[in-house]
Parts: structure tokens; sequence; C-alpha cells
């Protein structure tokens, strides 16, 4: 059983990334979770949101889990195993410095991509098999082949497309980047951000923009996830298009943007780590 202090904890961090630790878990949300029920979501939800100290660790107490999303600890239990049962959480127990029982350490798991199952698979799972060519168009993207491939791959979808000519490639690469509608975001920016941004920029700044936002977020390191602070970050946005108007901007809109969503999301983490100390002796 190991002992319960915060150096054992950082020895079990099973991902090196906030983002890393999201994707795993969505991963599996993709798998199971039309087979988990309400609270099972919720726990996994909150072991989820509590993880971010020691990226993929939480060491909440059953009981702090149930009063939280306001079930009951048998509930709690029901749910643990049926996570563990999928390999979604890896329960460790602790003890105390006085050899008593601590609380258990509830590990997410890595998630085996659907890239990483292919590799696993045997050449008889495979059908039909994979030749160079076809994984050579896989692993180069469609603005990076400078030479026109046989077909695209859509991995995403699970979807082979195979254009009739090179006249639909072509059409493709005509399209101005700047004319596209924010339609064609990635479900990664998130969709209040979107609407705020958008009668000001075209979608590809808009993006360009969201990833100052993902800088600045990952940076600074936040317990919360960047939908429970999504408000200061469009004020953030709403105080830089103010700046602009008033032309107090002497330097680009995308970096005094960075600036100001920097500074108000890391007032954000001194607020969580004023209370941090003594969440972490009360556990």
């Amino acid at each position: 059983m190991e002992k319960f202090t915060y150096e054992n904890i950082q020895s079990y961090q099973s991902f090196s990334t906030i983002e890393e630790m999201d994707q795993a878990v969505r991963g599996f949300l993709y798998l199971h979770k039309s087979s988990l029920s309400d609270s099972t979501l919720n726990v996994l939800t909150f072991i989820w949101r509590h993880s971010v100290k020691v990226i993929g660790v939480s060491f909440a107490k059953y009981d702090t889990i149930a009063d939280a999303i306001e079930i009951s600890r048998r509930t709690v239990i029901r749910a643990m195993k049926k996570l563990e049962s999928l390999g979604i959480i890896k329960k460790i127990p602790t003890a105390r410095m006085n050899g008593k029982q601590g609380v258990n350490l509830l590990i997410i798991q890595p998630f085996q991509s659907i890239d990483q199952l292919k590799n696993n698979m045997s050449p008889h799972d495979v059908t039909p098999p994979v030749t160079p060519i076809k994984t050579e168009n896989k692993q180069s993207s469609l603005c990076e082949n400078k030479t026109k491939p046989s077909y695209v791959s859509n991995t995403e979808n699970g979807v082979d497309y195979h254009p009739n000519n090179d006249s639909e490639l072509n059409m493709i690469d005509s399209i101005d980047i700047q004319h596209l509608d924010t339609s064609f975001l990635p479900e990664s920016v998130h969709k209040d951000f979107v609407q705020a941004a958008k009668p000001f920029f075209s979608a590809m700044d808009i993006y360009k923009l969201w990833k100052r936002v993902l800088i600045a977020y990952h940076k600074l390191n936040l317990q919360r996830f960047l939908d429970d602070v999504i408000d200061t970050v469009i004020d953030a946005f709403k105080q830089t298009v103010f700046a602009k108007k008033m032309n107090r901007i002497h330097s680009t809109f995308e970096g005094y943007f960075y600036r100001v969503v920097y500074a108000m999301l890391l007032v954000e983490v001194r607020r969580e780590n004023r209370g941090y100390l003594y969440d972490f002796i009360g556990e």
C-alpha cells in the first residue's frame, strides 16, 4: 500500500498534458458513453475535473464525490467498479503516515486510439491489407501533399473518399480560406467564443484567436475545464475589441488579446490556489 504523500501521487501521473488527458477521456466516452448510467458519467466527470494538479490523478474521497454530485456513497462505489471494469479508471489504495488506510488514488488510464488499435491488430484482422501507398496517403494531409493522391482517406469518420478526378481537389485548393464561414471550424473551438467573435472576424481569424486561448489556458494549468471559464475568455475578447475601437492597440489584435486573456485567467488561477493547500490537507 502506497504512502499518501504528494511525491507518491506525482509518480502516478498518467499524462504529460491536460490536453492528452482530455483526449483520453473523450475517447473512452466515445466508446462507452451509451453503456454508462448518468451517475457513472457524473462520477467520471468529477474525477476528470479534479485530476489536473497531478495530471490524470485524483485523490478525492468517495464521500466527497457523493456530496459534490448529490448521490449516495454506495452509488459512487458502484460507478467506480464500472469504470474500473472498462479500464477507464485504476484505483490505488494508500496509507497515511500513521499507517492507517488513506484515500484511494483514482488514476485515469491512457486511451488506445484507433490508430494504435490498428497497429496492434494481426495481419489476419485487416481486410484488405493496407498497401504502402495507402499508408503514405493516410500520413499526409491534403494541404501537405505536393503530388495529388489517388484517393483521400477520411480517417476521422472512418470513410475512404475517392474523388472521380483531380478537379475536385483543384476546387478545394482554389477556395480562399478567408471566405470560409464559421461552420467549417472544428468542434474544439467553443461555440460561445465563435458567437462572440464571428461578427468581427473570419473563421480562420477566430481559429487563430482560439489557439491563443489554448496556449494561455495550458500554460497556466487551471484546475477547471476551459468550459468553466469561457465567460472570462469572452470578456477578454470584448475588452480587446473595445481597446481596438478606442485605438489603444499599437501591436496586433491577436497579441493584445493573448495578453488580456492570460492576465484574466491568471486571476482565476490565483483564486484556485488560495484554497488548494487547505483542500489537500482536508482530504
